[in-house]
């Protein structure tokens, strides 16, 4: 078919506008990166993050775009887009720390402590193996998430580590006070009538974190004289004393016990205790009184197994070291005492089965 000229002449004389669009590519994963890369350094943080994502749809395995994603995200308080990009990079990279981490402050800014407790529990598992700064977050971050879930005893352990390993500091201070008086909070949570006591016992436990124990001693003794009835100064107080003068921490524990008859730590301690000091009858009856007051605490069901193996109660024994391997099956030691009570019931299979799941979990803590 030929065109005729004035035809030909109408074609060529249209305006742009209306001329045929040639279609363009899209731009590749190179381009976007650079651009992304090109803005952030420009200090254009929310056109990086959108180039960074445009191009992390390009290349979803791109574990720096993840990265990038969720560092700018959370400086700039994006906490939905920090959470997301960093559970996406801990998919690809399942032992990488630092996404863990991310994903834990993250989901802890968006006051989500469950996820937070998951995630955080993750990057203690991989042994916070990350920069200096970061581990000190994580493990921070960790012992408020516990002790917001009510394990209180973990959180000061970690807070215990937290110092020794760096220093303490105000927010220490105030986590281990909420802590110590066993109040599932977070620190915006203290109410103002307890904010005296949660700084003042949280100041005295940290001068113990340091090991400076006069220190310590000198601020929990002005401590009870300002709060005679408060039985967690009483306890923290006797765990400190204990490892100083073993009676004298006793008697504190016990005053615990007076003002609070449900005192779980303080009925565990003391069962513990008991049993060290070969009184089995001691013992069984504050492990009973511990299992009574928290049934669901795996600890109570554990010291009062324990005790009941010395008294050669062996059948109950396994009866409570079951149900403390169903609140805790994550904890090594519940299986080991479980061993120990079949193998003493002489149930072969069953010891080398829990003796196996005791060194399968001692494996995983030491990685």
């Amino acid at each position: 078919m030929q065109f005729s000229a004035p035809a030909i002449a109408v074609f060529v004389l249209l305006p742009a506008s209306q001329q045929p669009l040639v279609a363009q590519a899209p731009p590749t994963f190179a381009t976007l990166s650079q651009q992304a890369q090109a803005a952030r350094d420009a200090h254009q943080m929310e056109k990086a993050v959108d180039l960074y994502k445009k191009a992390l749809k390009a290349k979803p395995d791109w574990d720096d775009g993840w990265w990038n994603v969720t560092s700018i995200s959370y400086d700039m308080d994006q906490f939905r887009d920090c959470a997301w990009a960093s559970t996406k990079l801990s998919e690809l990279k399942p032992d990488g720390v630092p996404a863990w981490t991310m994903a834990g402050l993250c989901e802890y800014r968006l006051l989500n402590y469950g996820s937070a407790l998951d995630d955080l529990t993750e990057v203690e598992r991989l042994g916070f193996k990350e920069n200096a700064e970061l581990a000190r977050a994580a493990r921070y971050h960790y012992a408020l998430v516990l002790t917001k879930a009510g394990r209180f005893e973990k959180a000061i352990t970690v807070l215990t580590d937290l110092t020794r390993g760096d220093k303490k500091t105000p927010e220490i201070i105030a986590a281990a006070g909420i802590a110590g008086l066993r109040r599932p909070w977070v620190p915006a949570e203290v109410p103002e009538s307890e904010r005296e006591l949660v700084y003042r016992i949280g100041d005295a436990m940290a001068s113990a974190f340091e090991l400076n124990y006069p220190e310590a001693d000198r601020k929990f003794d002005v401590l009870l004289q300002a709060y005679p009835s408060q039985p967690n100064v009483h306890f923290r107080y006797g765990a400190l004393l204990y490892m100083q003068d073993s009676d004298h921490g006793i008697d504190e524990m016990k005053k615990a016990i007076e003002l609070a008859p449900d005192h779980v730590p303080a009925l565990v301690s003391l069962s513990a205790i008991s049993l060290k000091r070969d009184d089995a009858k001691a013992a069984v009856e504050y492990g009973e009184m511990a299992v009574k007051a928290g049934p669901g605490d795996f600890t109570t069901h554990v010291v009062l197994g324990r005790a009941l193996l010395a008294t050669e109660g062996l059948a109950r024994a396994a009866e409570e070291l079951q149900q403390a391997v169903k609140l805790a099956p994550d904890d090594p030691d519940a299986h080991f005492s479980l061993a120990t009570a079949y193998s003493r019931l002489g149930r072969k299979e069953d010891a080398l089965r829990e003796t196996a799941e005791f060194k399968r979990l001692k494996h995983l803590g030491e990685k």
